[in-house]
């Protein structure tokens, strides 16, 4: 429609201009005829003898002579005096015209014409190559993005062009959305993740700041999912955590938690902060208790079972909660404090919830303060070893000393290994700590052993995190060819729970070490999940009793009849029977009379520097060590 009504527009401009030219033409046409060389083209007519045409002809090309016709030619009245009328031909006029006056007028007139129609039609050519250039160009985005446009009667390249770019622009703005959910959304659990939790929290705590309301975070743990993860696989694993996010976000729904970001189009309120950690946040609390109702619910909806297949999961979860403004005042720090309060909450038994106090603050900074003091005391060389000996009951020979590490802090003294061994595990500084004190047992068991103890074994306490982390036969065999210790005069104590959850890798690896000559215990058997399949599958030499049944058995007959229960097993089994903490005479006479190994404790002998287990031991007892290649350690009566 439009294109027609550019052709109509351009005709009649054309006749217009032509109108125009034309009586500019004839006007001057007349004034050269008027001219004396042209006086022999006038000529006088009567009246009576032409036609007056002015009518029609004037009002078609507006002339201000008047025009008339006899039989043969039209003739311009040049002068009118009565019926006479002084005349010329009009083609004589045109002639005039086109010989005298007008023709670089025509040249213009037709260049006039001629170019626009030139320019036109060459801008129509270089837009239609534009056109259908960026025409491919937006059939290539759709195809690269496999958008289809929606069906329709074909429209011309303009509008197809069109229609191309709005469904690019939604497809673009559809991405962006896409990306910006990706970027802070958990791959696994569909989530939010970590990132975009502190930043939610960072807002929200402004907010807060504000309008002086108060604000919760929950830190949820699960209980057991390693168990899980170890058992049946990372893709079992997987499937529980999905499970629990969806668990979770029912959760926040039934509290009207859930707050959904504008721009994401993710959930805000709830986060997967990594591993088995999720977190939930509550924007408002008018009452101190809903944190702690939330934090119930999220317990209950945790412990249901977990169906998969046919397989039936049960897990756990421990919770820490952290309040604004009371724990803290920054997303960072309130995490932190929710994450301390929940490892309250592991400690005192799991499977329960623990709101953040300043004394858990306390502890977190002695933690961190701790560490750091680890570190300049492996850098400084700082820990020492001393050596506790376990004796045989029959005869009270030395059967191996237990090699303990110790830290004698230069300004807050003694510091125990209770406080900071578990302080190295989590750090992963046992690692180092680990190494170190492997590598200086093995040298000193090797020079006692080249001093006559040759039937004397160095005891050395692996922890969980070297399992994990480090290649145990390499490691081991590598230390004992460093040393020159024979592997048979090395014993690997390892608890319970770490054996239980041992990897067949590792497994392997003990196995292997027995083969050389080492011997592996069992360190507080009867603490963890004491199993009658951990002693008969795994590579175990010695059982060694926790401390609390020696306590409890001298006071509690049930106790003494377990004592004597793991002495026969110990019997059928092959296994050497060790009890610890034995500190008084009494209980020494009842470890003798159920038939134990071996006794370890302060009733013997406490932990001594390795000068004086030179001195006490080695020098006192030169004789019996040349004969019987160990030294001899009997009980002290003012322990009695």
């Amino acid at each position: 429609m439009t294109k027609i009504t550019k052709f109509i527009f351009m005709i009649i401009s054309f006749f217009m201009m032509l109108n125009i030219l034309l009586v500019i033409s004839f006007s001057q046409g007349l004034d050269a005829i008027d001219n004396e060389n042209f006086h022999h083209k006038f000529r006088t007519l009567n009246a009576a003898n032409v036609v007056d045409i002015n009518e029609s002809l004037e009002a078609l090309l507006f002339l201000e002579n008047d025009i008339v016709k006899s039989k043969e030619h039209y003739f311009a009245v040049l002068d009118r005096t009565g019926d006479e009328l002084s005349v010329v031909k009009v083609k004589d006029v045109f002639l005039a015209m086109m010989m005298f006056s007008n023709v670089p007028l025509l040249l213009m007139f037709f260049l006039a014409c001629f170019i626009p129609f030139y320019i036109k039609a060459k801008s129509d050519r270089k837009n239609s190559a534009s056109l259908d250039f960026i025409s491919n160009e937006t059939d290539k985005l759709l195809s690269t993005f496999k958008i289809k446009l929606p069906n329709g009667p074909s429209k011309s390249t303009l509008s197809q062009i069109s229609v191309a770019l709005n469904e690019l622009n939604k497809h673009v703005k559809q991405h962006n959305i896409d990306t910006q959910i990706t970027i802070f959304q958990d791959k696994l659990t569909g989530l939010a993740d970590r990132h975009a939790y502190l930043e939610h929290l960072a807002s929200q705590l402004q907010r807060a700041q504000e309008e002086g309301i108060k604000q919760a975070l929950l830190f949820i743990d699960l209980d057991g999912f390693k168990q899980v993860n170890d058992s049946f696989g990372h893709s079992f694993g997987d499937e529980v955590l999905i499970q629990v996010a969806n668990r979770l976000s029912t959760v926040i729904r039934n509290h009207g938690l859930s707050k959904v970001g504008a721009s994401i189009n993710l959930e805000l309120n709830l986060a997967r902060l990594g591993g088995d950690e999720f977190s939930i946040f509550i924007d408002d609390i008018t009452d101190d208790d809903r944190a702690v109702d939330v934090a119930k619910n999220v317990l209950q909806e945790i412990e249901r079972d977990f169906v998969l297949g046919n397989k039936i999961i049960k897990i756990g979860a421990s919770i820490g909660i952290a309040v604004y403004p009371d724990s803290a005042s920054n997303p960072n720090t309130l995490l932190q404090m929710a994450d301390v309060a929940m490892y309250r909450a592991k400690t005192d038994g799991r499977g329960i919830f623990r709101v953040y106090s300043p004394e858990m603050g306390n502890k977190l900074r002695r933690y961190h303060y701790l560490l750091e003091e680890m570190r300049l005391a492996m850098a400084a060389q700082n820990f020492t070893l001393s050596f506790q000996p376990i004796v045989s009951v029959e005869d009270c020979s030395i059967d191996y000393f237990e090699c303990l590490v110790r830290w004698n802090h230069p300004v807050e003294g003694p510091i125990t290994p209770a406080e900071f061994i578990p302080i190295a595990e989590d750090s992963n500084l046992i690692l180092e700590l680990g190494n170190w004190i492997l590598f200086e047992a093995c040298r000193q068991m090797s020079a006692w052993h080249n001093a006559g103890m040759n039937k004397v074994r160095m005891a050395v306490n692996i922890s969980g995190v070297q399992l994990k982390h480090i290649p145990l036969y390499d490691w081991v065999m590598d230390t004992l060819s460093k040393t020159g210790l024979p592997p048979r005069a090395l014993l690997l104590e390892i608890t319970e729970s770490c054996l239980i959850h041992a990897s067949e890798a590792i497994i392997n690896d003990l196995q292997n070490l027995r083969k050389q000559g080492v011997l592996i215990a069992i360190d507080d058997f009867g603490t963890g999940f004491s199993s009658l399949s951990t002693l008969a599958n795994l590579p175990v030499d010695v059982i060694k009793i926790d401390k609390l049944f020696i306590d409890q058995a001298t006071i509690n007959p049930k106790y003494e009849k377990i004592l004597n229960s793991i002495s026969d097993l110990g019997k059928t089994l092959d296994l050497k029977v060790v009890a610890e903490g034995v500190e008084v005479a009494s209980q020494f006479e009842l470890i003798k009379k159920l038939g134990i190994n071996c006794v370890q404790g302060y009733l013997i002998s406490r932990p001594e520097t390795s000068y004086d287990v030179g001195s006490k031991v080695i020098k006192n007892n030169l004789n019996h060590i040349a004969l019987t290649g160990t030294g001899v350690c009997n009980p002290s009566p003012s322990e009695e």
